[in-house]
């Protein structure tokens, strides 16, 4: 398949971190795990990687196009959502939803709605008023109701509730399977959502990667009870 997202030599500099040189690859079909510890810089990747980052340096490509030089109607080729949704705290749900509409092309009122349904949001809440499990779920419906190729979630299980987390996870599964051309990106500290939805992990440790699961290891891990041995030292963050 070809590969909906690319980077080469993606540097990303602050005074006390640096993120890279980064090089890897995510095909259509493929759900990706980026794996760390906190401050291990998987939220500057991510935002590098869907260009909600000016400053950094070499190459980031989503479907063949830079996201940072992309005119905005192919912007509905990436999804991005994070534990909130980034909108006036003072909007509902439904109003952040119709502004979204007007965004992108692609948007689909059904789906929203299905979504919503299937994950008890309701959408007359204002984003202020929002339960930390509630919020995460109103982002992730604003990224995927546009069936984006690729679709980014920082953290998307962090801090749920495990009814809420296996509601989310489930239902990740489940659009991921029924769109088989799409990717998935996301991060997590957590195993558990590796063993559960992921074909591939990247470790990132202080903003390197350094090493990555796939195929049979992976399977391999999983059956034996040994992804935890495996990543652990990342996890850990050992000097």
């Amino acid at each position: 398949m070809t590969a909906i997202l690319e980077t080469r030599e993606l540097t990303v500099r602050y005074p006390t971190f640096t993120l890279g040189p980064l090089g890897f690859a995510i095909e259509g079909g493929e759900t990706v795990a980026l794996l760390g510890a906190n401050a291990a810089g998987k939220t500057t990747l991510l935002r590098a990687v869907t260009g909600r980052l000016l400053d950094r340096r070499g190459v980031v490509e989503v479907a063949g196009r830079d996201p940072q030089a992309a005119p905005d109607a192919w912007r509905a080729k990436i999804g991005f959502a994070g534990e909130k949704p980034p909108a006036d705290a003072a909007l509902r749900v439904r109003e952040w939803y119709a502004f979204l509409r007007d965004c992108y092309p692609t948007w689909d009122d059904a789906y929203q709605r299905d979504l919503s349904a299937r994950l008890g949001l309701d959408t007359g809440e204002r984003i202020a008023a929002l339960s930390r499990g509630t919020a995460v779920k109103a982002a992730y419906i604003g990224a995927e109701a546009y069936r984006p190729e690729l679709l980014v979630l920082d953290e998307p299980t962090n801090g749920l509730d495990p009814v809420v987390r296996l509601e989310l996870l489930a239902l990740l599964r489940e659009c991921f399977a029924a769109s088989p051309g799409r990717a998935l990106l996301f991060s997590s500290h957590l195993l558990e959502d590796v063993e559960s939805l992921c074909d591939r992990a990247l470790l990132l440790r202080r903003g390197q990667l350094v090493g990555e699961l796939a195929g049979d290891a992976l399977t391999e891990a999983r059956a034996s009870g040994q992804l935890t041995a495996l990543v652990a030292d990342v996890l850990r963050d050992r000097p």
